[in-house]
């Protein structure tokens, strides 16, 4: 297994431990940290969908696209004391490439808890992304009995594919959109249909097998 970060380094990091950082700096050296990246894949590599590729020779490599549900905040010397957010890995090797998402949440000052979100480029946060994951099972027939490893193998952004709500709050997702998820099922893949619907009072589910 490769290991290799492509996230680019912020101006002035190199300073971000002695006087002042800024929150992009502090926020970098956070993200740069070695004990972090190693959590980052950790959580990643227990990835499910990572775990069943079965590949020692994979490659995983960090994206610079970053999620943030929750804002970053620092105090003066530089360290988290709140924040959410996503990172994305792409892993290949074997023959297969997919995308791994990780959720990093500062959950006391200089304390990260990471874990693996679903794989794929769904835009739904972790939140959605539980509650969906019930609607996905039941569009797919629900999960035999005898299989006791079923899993989300992948998702897919499909399309924005109506009006924007523009009574919603500014910088939130205010248009349906439909994405492509993939539940594997030993060895049986059944692909659903998402469609996610924001209003005023949240966002809205439905799924329909494909």
């Amino acid at each position: 297994m490769k290991w290799i970060l492509a996230l680019a380094m912020a101006p002035g990091l190199a300073m971000a431990q002695s006087a002042a950082p800024t929150p992009a700096s502090a926020f970098a050296a956070v993200l740069q940290d070695p004990g972090h990246r190693q959590d980052v894949l950790q959580a990643a590599e227990q990835s499910p969908a990572a775990a069943h590729l079965a590949c020692g020779a994979a490659t995983y490599v960090a994206s610079p696209e970053i999620s943030v549900y929750v804002p970053v905040r620092f105090n003066a010397a530089g360290a988290p004391i709140a924040g959410e957010w996503q990172e994305k890995l792409t892993v290949t090797g074997c023959g297969q490439s997919l995308t791994l998402n990780v959720l990093t949440k500062v959950t006391a000052p200089s304390t990260l808890a990471t874990g693996a979100l679903l794989p794929g480029d769904t835009i739904a946060d972790p939140a959605l992304q539980n509650a969906a994951e019930l609607y996905v099972v039941r569009a797919a027939g629900g999960i035999p009995a005898a299989c006791t490893d079923p899993y989300i193998a992948n998702t897919a952004f499909d399309a924005y594919d109506g009006p924007v709500d523009k009574s919603l709050p500014a910088g939130t997702i205010a248009a349906p959109w439909s994405e492509i998820w993939s539940l594997e099922m030993c060895g049986r893949t059944k692909n659903v249909t998402l469609r996610f619907t924001p209003s005023k009072r949240g966002i809205s589910i439905s799924a329909m097998p494909q």
